[in-house]
């Protein structure tokens, strides 16, 4: 047994010693690969895009029930008399549906933040999509982009 712990106490020396690479060394992947994918699975941008529309979103996982820092963007993309709308909509544990109302982008570009969203049975899986209108009617529906909850 000691000589197996201490194999696999220098393996772990081994493998901490493979893993530090010196700042001068050309792949910085290499050491910004695990914060990256710890970042990537708290932090979330989606954006979609289609005929005329452009839709994106940002924001941080914060448990299972809530997102923070939430960030909505909406582009209109092609001057025909028609303006996108964005919005997000979340699926809970249940099953159920929620969502934003539908943010309206008449002049080009537009932006809209809230702190948080919250939602007691908590946030399954979240989505940003984007629409089409003429005046006050919907004209078609352009994209649709999501994800899961890691924290759920």
């Amino acid at each position: 047994m000691r000589t197996r712990g201490m194999k696999l106490a220098a393996a772990a020396a081994l493998a901490a010693a493979a893993v530090t690479i010196p700042a001068t060394a050309a792949p910085a992947a290499a050491t910004t690969a695990p914060a990256a994918t710890t970042a990537a699975a708290a932090s979330v941008k989606l954006s979609c895009s289609g005929n005329g529309g452009k839709g994106s979103a940002a924001w941080n996982w914060k448990s299972k029930n809530e997102i923070r820092s939430v960030t909505l963007r909406g582009k209109d993309t092609k001057a025909d008399g028609r303006h996108p709308a964005v919005r997000i909509v979340w699926t809970d544990k249940r099953g159920h549906t929620s969502a934003t109302p539908w943010r309206h982008v008449r002049n080009g570009e537009t932006h809209w933040s809230t702190s948080s969203i919250y939602d007691r049975d908590g946030i399954k899986y979240l989505e940003i999509g984007v629409r089409k209108y003429r005046g006050n009617s919907v004209d078609r529906d352009i994209c649709e982009a999501g994800r899961p909850n890691p924290r759920g």
